[in-house]
């Protein structure tokens, strides 16, 4: 005999009322299951943030131009020797630029990467590549920068992401200049603006 109530609708048996019970109680124990999965997997699109520094209290902040920026690469960057002759950083007036020489095809030819620069965290410096020319040749991103991710013995304070299409300058790694360590406040190079804050461990 069929059961209605009070406003005339056909009321649901009670294993019918079981059975949607035991289905939405299923649906949201997958749910629950599926979110916490989700939540503990290994995020790929994480920027490297770079090593967290603890400068002490006595910290000061400098503040150059692009000519004085690039002369202090060339001295603690550039020359350093896992990085001498194979990469040379250049601020630019809109991009930092990383030069070096790749093997295509056989030949040594060079390679220049137009990368934008961004201020972690923790006052790093991540470089995100827009483009890259090798020879007269524009090829993808992604070719040169596998190529530089599998270059042997690169500097500690290098790290090539070729998935994100990266290269963070970890300021926590780089040499320390006259036993000051540095990390990166502000770098904006179409205003000429860089600027630094420095301090001893």
């Amino acid at each position: 005999m069929q059961n209605y109530n009070k406003l005339g609708f056909l009321r649901p048996s009670r294993d019918r009322v079981q059975g949607m019970i035991a289905g939405i109680g299923g649906t949201l124990v997958v749910l629950v299951v599926l979110a916490t999965t989700l939540l503990f997997l290994p995020t790929n699109g994480q920027i490297n943030e770079g090593t967290k520094q603890n400068i002490g209290k006595a910290a000061f902040v400098v503040s150059v131009n692009r000519t004085q920026l690039n002369a202090l690469v060339d001295q603690y960057l550039n020359s350093d020797p896992k990085l001498k002759d194979k990469l040379r950083l250049e601020m630019g007036k809109h991009d930092m630029m990383v030069y070096g020489t790749q093997k295509l095809l056989g030949q040594s030819v060079d390679f220049g990467i137009r990368m934008k620069p961004e201020v972690t965290k923790h006052g790093s410096i991540t470089l995100h590549a827009e483009s890259i020319a090798v020879g007269q040749l524009p090829l993808p991103v992604t070719f040169i920068m596998r190529a530089l991710k599998n270059m042997a013995n690169l500097p500690v304070w290098m790290q090539v992401d070729a998935q994100q299409k990266t290269i963070t300058i970890d300021m926590g790694k780089t040499p320390k200049m006259q036993g000051v360590q540095f990390k990166a406040v502000k770098i904006n190079p179409e205003k000429n603006q860089f600027v630094f804050k420095g301090g001893f461990e």
